[in-house]
């Protein structure tokens, strides 16, 4: 069995952890905007009729765009709203380690010691760690809140990365919309190019989730398909009146 070095071990950690929540992000956002304008088109494909299909074209994109923009300003907020946090946690341990500093030593010793470390063990390794404030910190930081500044996300990139996706997914099944003449081929074609989608969007989720792909996949395309059946049923019905 051939023998792997350090070098090779940790490209092959970091090739399973890099941007992790970026990508998660991205799924997110593109089976979110797949579904909503999937959804949304079918629901008023089944309200308006052939004449109108420049209507449905209008709004596709118009709910595209503003789903684009939603879900960038969820994602910043989000992402801001954790450093935001993790400032207001870090400052107020660094407040601690100033006018408590034993008891924090104490809190991190229980730590190592709950880890197998003996109390003496834990008093020297603590003891080294405390004579850094700025690696006291992380370690009580990490440790007792499990955060670290290094696994925030970037506010923008996170926000950018959620709506660009958005705006991938909210596409596909307006492409039909926007290349044919009928109401009716375009639903057709739609609903027969989405649920492909969507079952490998599903797919890739459950992937990232841990799970089986093809549960993932299967889950998200009977929801998907289900809330455009249910609306376009909606739409249908609205349209008699």
């Amino acid at each position: 069995m051939r023998r792997v070095s350090l070098q090779e071990a940790s490209r092959e950690i970091h090739k399973h952890i890099r941007a992790r929540g970026y990508i998660g992000s991205a799924a997110l956002g593109l089976s979110d905007g797949l579904v909503t304008n999937l959804a949304f088109l079918a629901g008023l494909a089944g309200a308006v009729s052939d004449t109108q299909l420049a209507l449905i074209r209008f709004a596709g994109i118009a709910s595209m765009l503003a789903g684009t923009i939603s879900m960038f300003l969820g994602g910043f907020i989000e992402g801001r709203s954790e450093y935001d946090l993790f400032k207001a946690d870090a400052n107020r341990e660094a407040d601690e380690i100033e006018h408590e500093p034993e008891e924090e030593k104490s809190e991190l010793e229980n730590f190592y010691t709950a880890k197998g470390l003996t109390r003496d063990e834990a008093e020297i390794v603590v003891d080294r760690i405390a004579s850094n404030k700025k690696i006291f910190l992380e370690d009580i930081l990490m440790h007792e809140l499990h955060v670290h500044e290094t696994k925030l996300p970037n506010p923008i990139k996170m926000g950018g990365v959620i709506g660009f996706s958005f705006l991938m997914g909210a596409l596909i099944p307006l492409v039909p919309f926007l290349l044919l003449q009928t109401r009716i081929y375009s639903l057709s074609v739609s609903v027969i190019v989405s649920p492909f989608f969507l079952f490998l969007l599903g797919a890739w989720r459950g992937r990232l989730a841990g799970r089986q792909p093809w549960k993932g996949g299967l889950e998200t395309l009977v929801l998907g398909l289900g809330a455009s059946g249910v609306l376009y049923l909606i739409g249908t019905a609205i349209g008699f009146f």
